[in-house]
């Protein structure tokens, strides 16, 4: 009875405190043009995550490009996020990116997207690249492709 009892209750603990899901992703919103100068440009996106089990992990960046009218302007980094238990969360995505970069590497590319600019307000801002879940030994890739036209105010 007692081999019983203690197999059982190892057996609830160990599936009550198991990944029964991976945190989901859910979407990239909010994707802003937070300062244009005559150096740099600044772009912001929150990535909404939503995690359904009681264990917490760390979220890392993996390299997620940003690319503005299809010319890639760079890579965000960052330092790990926390994943609170049994709830939604946000992370922030936040770059600046040098415009003189992305003059001396697409010449012929940049004036037309000056003008586009000039005419419409807006800017193609995609972000594409990876967020990397981890607990322990387990590990789980998302795989980032959101594309959206900003305007600029």
């Amino acid at each position: 009875m007692i081999r019983l009892l203690l197999l059982s209750t190892i057996l609830i603990s160990l599936t009550s405190c198991s990944i029964s899901k991976k945190p989901k992703f859910k979407q990239i919103r909010n994707i802003e043009v937070k300062n244009v100068s005559m150096r740099n440009i600044t772009l912001t996106a929150d990535a909404i995550f939503d995690n359904p089990n009681n264990l917490t992990g760390k979220l890392s960046i993996d390299g997620i490009h940003i690319f503005v009218d299809n010319i890639d302007v760079g890579i965000i980094s960052s330092y790990e996020f926390d994943v609170p238990s049994k709830e939604e969360f946000t992370i922030q995505l936040e770059g600046t990116f040098s415009l003189s970069k992305i003059y001396n590497n697409h010449k012929k590319n940049i004036l037309g997207s000056i003008l586009k600019v000039a005419q419409t307000d807006s800017l193609l801002i995609q972000y594409k690249g990876n967020i990397k879940y981890h607990l322990g030994i387990f590990s789980h890739q998302y795989n980032i492709d959101k594309e959206q036209k900003v305007s600029i105010k």
